[in-house]
Formats: C-alpha cells, structure tokens, sequence
C-alpha cells in the first residue's frame, strides 16, 4: 500500500464518520426539542421550574 491510499482511505473514513456524527446530533437535537415541546404545558400548568421540573421526572 501506498501513502496516497491509506490518506484517502483515512480522509473517506473521517469524512463518513462526521456525517454520521452530524446525523446523530440533528435528530438527537429533534428528538431532545420535540420532548421539552411536548412536556412544557404541563411544567408551566404546575408553575415549576425548568429544573424543579425535570428533576422530579427523572428521579420519580
């Protein structure tokens, strides 16, 4: 093998694996906004605060 394939091997890899990471962090993203969406009428019904809030639902 050659320097100039295992670069562009090297280079392809990286490449493939920031799309990946970037497809992780959107729908991370989308499904962490769509939560706080969806539970913010109820946090708001109860006068909670944001912290106060999560921190019971995720201990109880």
């Amino acid at each position: 093998m050659s320097i100039a394939s295992i670069t562009t091997f090297v280079t392809v890899s990286l490449v493939l694996v920031g799309l990946a990471l970037a497809l992780l962090l959107v729908t991370v993203g989308v499904a962490a906004f769509q939560f706080f969406a969806a539970n913010r009428p109820v946090r708001v019904a109860r006068q909670e605060s944001i912290r106060t809030y999560y921190r019971q639902a995720a201990f109880s």
